[in-house]
C-alpha cells in the first residue's frame, strides 16, 4: 500500500528530471536510491542480443553494410499491477552534442509483452526524434564511432499519454507523468 501512494511521486520527480534534461536527451537513469525505486524496474530481454552486446547489423542503418533498419525484438516481464500502455523510448547517450532519441512511441497494449522484429504496431502514437521526424530512427554512429542504444520501455497507467507527432518537450515529460515501472535492455552499434 505504501508503495502505491508513492508511485505519484517518483513518477512525478521523474517528470522532472525528464522536463529538466530534455535539451540533452539525457532520459531515466537507474534510480537514485534504490531500496525506493527497485521495483519499478522490470526486466527487458531481446532474443537477437544481450544487454551491453552488439546489435546484430541489420537493426542499424543502411549506410552500414548489412543495415536494414529494422527494430529489434523486444520482450519483457515483471510489470507492474496497474499497467494500461507501454511506451518505448530509444536513444543514443553518446551522440556528439549530447543524447539523441531515436523513438519515441505509446499506446502499445497493457497486455502485450514483446514486439517482433520490424514491428508495425497499430493504435498507438509516436512523438518526433530528435531530427523532428516521427517513427523509428536506426542506430547510425559515424563511421568509426561506437555508440550504445538504449531501449527502454515504460509501463504506464494511462492508455495514450501523448498525442501522434508531439514534441519531445511534450511526449517524454507526458511519459515521465504517468509512468509506473520501466525496463531497459542496451545495445551497441557501430565500428571500435
Amino acid at each position: 500500500m505504501m508503495s502505491r501512494h508513492r508511485r505519484p511521486i517518483t513518477a512525478a520527480a521523474g517528470a522532472l528530471a525528464v522536463a529538466a534534461s530534455v535539451g540533452g536527451c539525457g532520459l531515466f537513469g537507474q534510480p537514485e536510491n534504490k531500496s525506493a525505486e527497485l521495483s519499478e524496474w522490470f526486466t527487458v530481454t531481446s532474443p537477437v542480443f544481450r544487454d551491453g552486446q552488439d546489435l546484430p547489423p541489420r537493426y542499424g542503418c543502411t549506410t552500414y553494410p548489412g543495415g536494414q533498419g529494422k527494430t529489434p525484438p523486444l520482450r519483457w516481464s515483471g510489470t507492474p499491477n496497474g499497467t494500461r500502455s507501454y511506451a518505448i523510448v530509444v536513444d543514443d547517450p553518446d551522440a556528439s552534442g549530447g543524447a539523441r532519441v531515436h523513438w519515441v512511441i505509446a499506446g502499445i497494449g497493457g497486455t502485450v509483452n514483446e514486439l517482433v522484429e520490424d514491428a508495425r504496431l497499430d493504435r498507438t502514437v509516436e512523438g518526433l526524434t530528435t531530427e523532428d521526424k516521427a517513427g523509428y530512427a536506426p542506430p547510425c554512429p559515424p563511421k568509426g564511432e561506437r555508440h550504445r542504444y538504449r531501449f527502454t520501455i515504460y509501463a504506464l497507467d494511462h492508455p495514450e499519454p501523448f498525442a501522434d507527432g508531439a514534441a519531445l518537450k511534450d511526449s517524454l515529460p507526458a511519459i515521465a507523468r504517468h509512468t509506473i515501472g520501466r525496463g531497459r535492455i542496451i545495445g551497441n552499434f557501430g565500428g571500435n
